[in-house]
């Protein structure tokens, strides 16, 4: 346990370090990231263990060298090849003794004073055949409270050394001091230009120049055994081991056990309110489009009921063709001369009627025809509205999102016009309209010709019989003037006869068939209507659906931003402050 009060001003920031990372873990709690939540959980624990100093870089750099050369003997394997395969922590302990802590982190005791006030960490190299072990090295950083970053002189400064020290400065803000090992392996000069080299690079990249320290781990190693000041002296170990023990005091362990977490969070914070920043963007890019396709799809709704018209005026085109072919019959055939020829024919008035004025089909199925077509018209531009929709709102979406919504899935929500209700209805009201069906008219039209040919028989049998008892017995009786006035009066009525069926039939052929066509268009725009409110108004239910989402999740980000600028000044603060102490 880290003994820490020694003013009550840095035991006050201590404790608000404390809480602030308390605070922070029950923030990414909240938000769902369980990896951030984890490594801020792992530092606020670390708050009061001793100074972390991780020994980190490439695999066969010399880190377990160097750490050997630390306690002056050879706890940890070292050689050629990647020999740490785990988190070793070495700890302070009266005996040395190593236990397991979990699958990629072990902990080690050495009876070392030092590591009272020191968690030496020795890491496996990066950059190592074993991709493994970088990824271990890289997810104990954020716990790193100092760093000494160990570069082999025999190949310093290399490509995948800057991208880790870029993690180390960027992500992390590791304070960080280079190791620069196997000195021994150059003479004087060639050291004399590697460190120039490193400094020059890490400032290009950095923009600063980094604290250097050139060691030879395996002489300073063999210096201890041997009790060799003069190899000791040739190591520069002395060096590392002043810094360590010596200029790392009270005050600088504090700074760096304060400094480090929140600069730690200070670098999460950005990222994280980056992320949030364009979430926030994000959704409301989809709002905005979600409403702009909401507008398209009620001027869509307009044009399909406009398109829809033209149907009523293909419905009235039908009737009023039909009563144009019953008024051509009726003056052709319904008169004297037609009736008594097709008496002494085979062709009947009642067949030829069904044959010229209704043909092979009726207007029940020229209705049917145009309710397929207006429907088949809808369900084409469902398809297309819900295709529009997917592409529309759901295409600026990426895969992970579509699924994790389960917004707009085309083949889920095609409406099946031809088997729907709306369908069904239409051709149900059609059926009601049989009143025009050809058979029944032919009935009609049979008892107009029947009435009127057997009242003109009637009549004209009437003035017949008139006129041969005029001629005959009646003469005496009626004089012939009125007799022959009679007779010409029943005549006429005889012949009027069918001309006055026929207009009585056409009146109300007509009423009937305007009414008719009156009441189905009604019915049928009524049903059409209804047609295209369920398409509309299903497809603008899951995008306004889509559209209430984002505004739920821009909520949500916008509590989250929140809450994150109060973490992020009260970071900022305190690592003011801690820089002014």
């Amino acid at each position: 346990m880290l003994e820490i009060a020694k003013t009550e001003e840095k035991e006050d920031c201590f404790s608000r370090v404390a809480n602030l990372l308390e605070d922070s873990k029950g923030f990414f709690y909240r938000v769902g990231d369980v990896v951030i939540e984890k490594k801020v959980t792992e530092m606020a624990s670390q708050m009061r263990e001793p100074l972390y100093i991780i020994v980190a870089g490439e695999y066969n750099a010399g880190k377990s060298s160097f750490v050997n050369a630390l306690c002056g003997k050879e706890i940890l394997p070292a050689g050629p090849t990647p020999s740490t395969h785990k988190i070793t922590l070495l700890t302070y302990g009266d005996e040395v003794s190593s236990e397991e802590v979990d699958d990629h982190q072990c902990r080690m005791t050495y009876p070392l004073e030092a590591l009272k006030d020191l968690t030496i960490v020795d890491t496996p190299g990066t950059n190592s055949i074993i991709t493994e072990h970088q990824a271990i090295t890289e997810g104990f950083i954020h716990r790193a409270e100092l760093v000494l970053f160990v570069t082999s002189a025999d190949r310093p400064f290399t490509e995948s050394e800057r991208l880790f020290l870029q993690l180390l400065k960027g992500k992390w803000g590791r304070k960080l001091v280079v190791i620069l090992n196997k000195i021994d392996l150059k003479t004087e000069d060639d050291t004399k230009e590697i460190l120039p080299f490193i400094e020059k690079n890490f400032y290009r990249i950095f923009g600063f120049e980094p604290k250097i320290i050139k060691v030879s781990s395996k002489e300073a190693y063999a210096a201890k055994h041997t009790n060799d000041k003069e190899l000791m002296l040739k190591s520069n170990f002395e060096e590392v081991a002043d810094f360590i023990y010596d200029k790392l005091d009270f005050d600088t362990k504090m700074d760096l056990k304060i400094l480090s977490p929140l600069q730690y969070l200070l670098n999460i914070l950005n990222e994280r309110k980056e992320i949030l920043d364009r979430q926030v963007k994000q959704c409301n890019t989809e709002i905005k489009n979600v409403e702009m396709f909401e507008k398209r799809l009620e001027n869509k709704k307009e044009d399909m009921r406009e398109y829809l018209v033209k149907y009523q005026t293909e419905i009235q085109s039908i009737f009023s063709r039909l009563k144009e072919k019953v008024d051509s019959f009726l003056n052709y055939y319904v008169n004297f001369r037609s009736v008594i020829a097709m008496k002494f024919s085979r062709d009947k008035i009642d067949e030829k009627f069904k044959r010229e004025v209704f043909g092979f089909s009726g207007p029940g199925t020229d209705l049917d025809r145009i309710i397929k077509d207006a429907i088949e018209y809808i369900d084409r531009n469902n398809s297309i509205l819900w295709d529009m929709a997917y592409d529309y709102v759901e295409g600026e979406i990426d895969n992970q999102r579509k699924s994790s919504d389960g917004a707009l899935i085309r083949k889920d929500h095609h409406f099946d016009s031809v088997g729907s209700e709306e369908y069904g209805n239409l051709k149900e009201y059609a059926k009601q309209f049989q009143e025009l069906d050809g058979e029944l008219e032919v009935e009609r039209m049979h008892r107009v010709v029947q009435n009127g040919f057997i009242n003109f028989v009637i009549l004209e049998g009437l003035a017949i019989g008139i006129v041969i008892s005029l001629t005959t017995f009646l003469a005496f009786v009626i004089p012939n003037v009125i007799g022959a006035s009679i007779t010409l009066i029943l005549a006429g009525v005889g012949f009027a006869i069918f001309p006055i069926k026929r207009r009585k039939y056409r009146k109300e052929f007509f009423k009937r068939t305007d009414a008719v066509s009156e009441r189905f268009n009604n019915l049928m725009m009524f049903e059409f209507d209804k047609v295209v409110d369920r398409v509309i108004e299903e497809i603008g239910n899951k995008v306004s659906a889509h559209r209430d989402h984002r505004w739920s999740e821009r909520e949500e980000v916008n509590r989250q931003i929140a809450d994150l600028k109060l973490l992020h000044e009260r970071t900022k603060e305190l690592i003011r402050k801690s820089s002014h102490n």
